[in-house]
C-alpha cells in the first residue's frame, strides 16, 4: 500500500511537467496504460520490488507501440529507478521525510521540490536525472564487453549507451551485471556509468563463463547485450600518441585491431579544449596553450586515456 499511495503522490505533479513541455494531452497516455492494467487485473496491485512486474512494466514502456511520453507506469519505474540509484534506505527515508515536509509546511508537491528535497537528504546530485526522466523521451540500451585474463582474477568492462530518443544524450545511471561462472558461481556488480564507452576494471574469485546486463530490470531499458571484449592493457599498448612532448601535430598510432572513433582533448582543469571525429591522419594542437593535457580515445573496442606535454 505504501508504494501505492507512494506513486499516487506523484501522478499530478508528473502530468504538469509533461504538459508543461509536450503539446498533448498526457491524460490519454495514462488512461489507456490504466485500462490496460484493470484488464490484466494488476492497476492498484504492482510491486516495485517484484522483478516479474518491472520486467513487465519495462516490456510497456519501451514496446514500439509506446510513444514513451510520460505515464503511470513509466512514474512508477522512474520512482524504482530513484531508489535503485540512492539505495532503499536513504530513498525511504526520504520519502517519508518529504511528506512531513509537505504537510507541515503545507505546500504543493512538485517534481522540483522533490528533486531539492531529495538531494538535501542525500547529498546527491539529481539534477540530470530528473531532467531525462521526468521531462524527456526516450531509454537507453547497453552493450558490455567484457575481458578475463586467462588464470587471473583481473576483469575489464567496457560499457556502450545508445539512446531511443535525441532528448537525452546521455542517461547517467548506474548499471547492474551479473557475473556467471563456470561452475554455476554467480557475482552481481553495479557499474557507475558516467560516461559513455567508460571503462571499469576488477576482480572476480572466479573463471566468468558469460554477463548478463539488468538481469532483474533495475532499469527502463531495452536491447541490452553483452560480448567478449578485448584485453584493455593490450589496447593501451597497441595505441599510441606520438610525438610527445608534442608542438604542433599529434598522430595516432595504432597497431590493434579497434577503430579510433574520437579523440578528445582536456586541460588539467578538466575542460575539453579539442575534439577529433574518426581522425584518419594527425590533429592540429597549435591552439593548444603549454603544459599537460590529458587524452580521451574511444575505440571500438574500449576507451582509453593519455596524457600528452604540449611544448
Amino acid at each position: 500500500m505504501n508504494k501505492i499511495l507512494l506513486l499516487l503522490l506523484f501522478i499530478f505533479p508528473a502530468v504538469c511537467v509533461a504538459q508543461e513541455n509536450e503539446p498533448f494531452t498526457i491524460q490519454n497516455a495514462y488512461l489507456k496504460e490504466i485500462l490496460n492494467s484493470y484488464e490484466e487485473k494488476s492497476f492498484m496491485a504492482f510491486d516495485m520490488d517484484d522483478a516479474d512486474w518491472r520486467k513487465s512494466t519495462v516490456d510497456k514502456i519501451t514496446s514500439v507501440s509506446n510513444i514513451q511520453e510520460a505515464s503511470f507506469l513509466k512514474t512508477a519505474m522512474i520512482l524504482h529507478m530513484l531508489k535503485y540509484k540512492l539505495g532503499d534506505a536513504v530513498f525511504y527515508k526520504g520519502v517519508e521525510n518529504f511528506k512531513n515536509y509537505v504537510v507541515a509546511e503545507n505546500i504543493h508537491v512538485t517534481i522540483l521540490n522533490f528533486q531539492d528535497y531529495l538531494e538535501n537528504e542525500s547529498g546527491v546530485e539529481l539534477t540530470y536525472f530528473f531532467n531525462d526522466w521526468f521531462k524527456s523521451k526516450g531509454h537507453p540500451s547497453y552493450e558490455v564487453s567484457w575481458f578475463q585474463k586467462e588464470n587471473s582474477d583481473e576483469i575489464s568492462f567496457s560499457v556502450r549507451q545508445k539512446q531511443s530518443d535525441d532528448s537525452v544524450s546521455f542517461f547517467e545511471l548506474p548499471v547492474p551485471i551479473q557475473l556467471i561462472g563456470s561452475k554455476g558461481e554467480s557475482q552481481l556488480v553495479r557499474l557507475e556509468l558516467s560516461e559513455d564507452r567508460q571503462t571499469f576494471n576488477g576482480n572476480i574469485p572466479f573463471k566468468v563463463l558469460r554477463i548478463e546486463v539488468d538481469p532483474y530490470t533495475q532499469l527502463i531499458s531495452k536491447d541490452n547485450t553483452s560480448k567478449i571484449g578485448f584485453d584493455q592493457e593490450v589496447l593501451n599498448k597497441e595505441i599510441s600518441l606520438y610525438p610527445n612532448p608534442v608542438a604542433d601535430y599529434m598522430r595516432i598510432q595504432n597497431s590493434s585491431d579497434a577503430v579510433v572513433e574520437k579523440v578528445s582533448v582536456y586541460n588539467m582543469l578538466g575542460k575539453l579544449v579539442l575534439q577529433e571525429t574518426t581522425p584518419i591522419s594527425s590533429i592540429d594542437l597549435k591552439q593548444l596553450s603549454l603544459g599537460m593535457h590529458m587524452v580521451k580515445i574511444e575505440t571500438s573496442q574500449g576507451t582509453l586515456h593519455k596524457t600528452i606535454l604540449k611544448k
